[in-house]
């Protein structure tokens, strides 16, 4: 039962050493591709006058297809966070505004909303 014992420890200490192996490596080609990259940042400012920042996160595969799809797409004024919250409010109080129509219900205190939201949007925007 030893030998097994003995095998097991083995296997453990050429495991840790392949592991430390592989980190260092990894972090040697971490610190190449990082030298190359900022090469080729410093040379787009030097030659094209071209900053270029560090994404924060790398981009999925499906965000790339799905702004390509958004490229195609005629471009938008940016808006704030605080006027597209009301845009989504807005867009919510008409949906309401036409299932209260259909229903019959009274409408004037939803419309009376939009009102106030398409205000905020007006005071929002300048």
């Amino acid at each position: 039962m030893s030998s097994t014992l003995d095998q097991y420890r083995e296997a453990k200490q050429s495991w840790l050493k392949l592991r430390n192996q592989a980190k260092k490596e990894l972090i040697t080609r971490f610190h190449e591709v990082a030298a190359e990259l900022n090469q080729i940042q410093r040379e787009l400012l030097e030659d094209f006058g071209e900053k270029v920042s560090m994404p924060a996160k790398p981009k999925k595969a499906i965000a790339k297809k799905a702004a390509a799809s958004v490229v195609a797409a005629p471009v938008a004024p940016k808006q704030s966070p605080a006027v597209a919250a009301l845009h989504k409010k807005l867009e919510g109080q008409q949906k309401k505004l036409a299932e209260a129509k259909a229903a019959g219900k009274p409408t004037k205190a939803i419309e009376d909303r939009i009102y106030e939201i398409e205000d905020d949007i007006r005071l929002a925007d300048g």
